[in-house]
């Protein structure tokens, strides 16, 4: 992921600081990082849709959080971990970090994740505060692993790291407040678990997904970014949004929380602008990625407005626990957060294919008629799933949810695919 030695002056002042060193014989590659990452996501994934399958054929006290736990810490968490370095060193024009440093994160955050799986649900309280230490070291070393690029980077790229730094800090403090929950710490300020899901929803999943999007989708569609400037706008308004979120729902400051609210509707609205200018200036027909990565995003602009709009209706409680939960859960988990990482982990595992094949094997062509149909049957589903309960309209939801998991099915079979394929042809070394 080196940039030419001659390459000029970067928008925005970024420029060569030295050439680009020689690639040694066994240097990790950028498709080792992502493609060990993307493995050990999609086999959490994997895992959550077995403990959602067991849940809903035989219900336990535990048997929802843990499909959460394996989808969002197991699985999404590793797919953004190892995507954000992946696109550092891109970004960057520099080496991935150093061998052992991605080995160790690897270990940590797989560790700590299934270890806190199991210690939740056994009641073993002695080891969560270990398994929230894992994860906690793993952020770490992927700190350690931003700041070595960094240190060696061709080029200055402010937004390379800034989302994703900023995502990383949410996540640590979400992590604590965690497991103050679990622990079953009294909290008299506020909502703990309202600050906990901000800091975790918005604040990890959130500030990375929107960041990493300036960059992704514009590549997607082969197209660039339309309003570049509106970044740092976005950025502002969701990092100040998070934290204000976070902070009203710990303490109890209502109108901090309302000011969140607003705050993260103006940064989903200003990236929601520049992907309908990518879409506009899109070259050739969209790919499966593209098109679900697009359609992901209205999801989150209406998912937000939803729980504005209850904030300031029936107060800021009501917005994360009140009649309107399950239509915001299904917005924002299975619209925005689901359709984004399912189109990003389609395309990134088959760049990891194709590069680690010496480029013998060639990205999915697009095929209009059926990616089309595939990317509207859940998209309607997962709007038809949340009108339902939104209206409660019970003789419909039954055949929304059957229309949205028959739309998930076919994609989980594209991802199972590609990652079969991973394994038997490109398989990462670390």
């Amino acid at each position: 992921m080196h940039a030419p030695p001659s390459e000029p002056a970067q928008p925005g002042g970024r420029r060569c600081r030295r050439p680009p060193r020689p690639r040694r014989e066994g240097d990790l590659r950028p498709t080792d990082v992502a493609g060990s990452f993307f493995l050990c996501g999609t086999a959490f994934l994997a895992a959550a849709a077995l403990a959602g399958i067991v849940e809903a054929v035989s219900p336990w006290p535990w048997g929802r959080w843990l499909a959460l736990h394996l989808a969002f810490v197991g699985g999404v968490s590793q797919l953004v971990l190892g995507a954000s370095q992946f696109f550092a060193g891109a970004f960057l024009a520099t080496d991935p970090p150093p061998r052992n440093l991605v080995r160790a994160q690897i270990a940590s955050w797989n560790l700590g994740a299934v270890l806190l799986a199991l210690a939740i649900p056994a009641g073993l309280s002695a080891a969560i505060w270990p398994a929230v230490g894992l994860l906690l070291a793993a952020l770490g070393l992927w700190s350690a692993a931003v700041v070595a690029m960094w240190r060696r980077s061709l080029r200055r790229s402010p937004w390379a790291v800034a989302w994703y730094c900023s995502a990383t800090l949410f996540l640590g403090l979400g992590m604590v407040a965690g497991s103050l929950l679990a622990h079953g710490t009294p909290w008299p300020h506020g909502d703990l678990l309202g600050a906990h899901m901000a800091l975790n929803l918005g604040g990890w999943f959130g500030a990375s997904i929107v960041g990493t999007l300036h960059t992704f989708f514009p590549s997607l569609t082969q197209s660039r970014l339309r309003f570049p400037r509106l970044q740092s706008g976005a950025y502002l308004a969701w990092v100040a949004g998070v934290a204000a979120l976070a902070v009203g729902y710990a303490w109890g400051l209502d109108p901090l929380a309302l000011g969140g609210w607003l705050a993260l509707c103006g940064g989903a609205l200003a990236l929601l602008v520049n992907v309908a200018g990518c879409l506009r200036e899109a070259v050739g027909p969209l790919s499966l990625p593209a098109r679900l990565v697009g359609f992901a995003q209205p999801f989150l602009l209406a998912a937000l407005a939803l729980a504005t709009v209850t904030a300031f209706d029936r107060g800021p409680a009501e917005a994360l626990s009140g009649s309107t939960r399950a239509a915001l859960g299904t917005l924002l988990v299975a619209g925005w957060i689901g359709l984004t990482v399912i189109g990003a982990l389609l395309h990134l595992l088959a760049v990891v294919i194709r590069v680690r094949g010496g480029f013998a094997a060639r990205m999915p062509a697009p095929r209009p008629l059926p990616d089309s149909a595939l990317t509207l049957a859940a998209a309607v589903g997962i709007a038809a799933v949340a009108l339902t309960q939104e209206l409660g309209a019970g003789q419909w939801h039954a055949v929304a949810k059957l229309l949205l998991t028959a739309a998930y099915a076919g994609l989980a079979a594209r991802v199972a695919v590609l990652a079969a394929g991973l394994l038997r042809r490109a398989r990462p070394s670390l």
